[in-house]
């Protein structure tokens, strides 16, 4: 049997060919490394924030219902930094005219804060406080307001 003899073809289209392919190898190596970094910032991130302690309202503002039958819902979630599972919180309300209201709850073991109040047309107009406290510490704050009716 004959051997073909292998020649190397030397013409521009072949060589863009080899070229592109060597281009690509160079690059696909970085891009990957690239993609890494970035999902193990943002994981590193989002551990971070998971972590650390706060309290919020799904939404800030509310209008007042109108009707006696209506209501509407405030969630309030948030999480506690080294939560010892069982321990009490007590999310504090403070309303515009400095009364007060006090719920008392649990976190999930990971620390988690979840719970819903209603705003109801006897609900008062303006902004109200709202505080998470933890073995008697004040840990996190922030606010909503109820606006009128228009």
């Amino acid at each position: 049997m004959s051997q073909i003899p292998q020649m190397e073809c030397s013409h521009p289209v072949f060589m863009l060919k080899k070229q592109d392919k060597l281009l690509q190898s160079r690059t696909i190596i970085p891009a990957l490394f690239g993609i890494l970094v970035i999902g193990i910032t943002q994981f590193g991130y989002a551990e971070e924030f998971e972590e650390s302690t706060y309290i919020a309202v799904d939404v800030e503002g509310f209008e007042q219902p109108q009707s006696k039958y209506n209501y509407e819902e405030i969630t309030i979630i948030g999480h506690v930094e080294d939560y010892s599972r069982g321990d009490k919180l007590t999310i504090q309300i403070i309303n515009p005219d400095e009364t007060q209201e006090e719920i008392n709850t649990y976190a999930s073991k990971k620390g988690d804060i979840y719970t819903m109040i209603h705003i109801t047309i006897d609900s008062q107009i303006g902004i109200h406080e709202v505080i998470l406290t933890y073995q008697g510490m004040e840990i996190a704050s922030t606010s909503f307001e109820i606006l009128e009716n228009q």
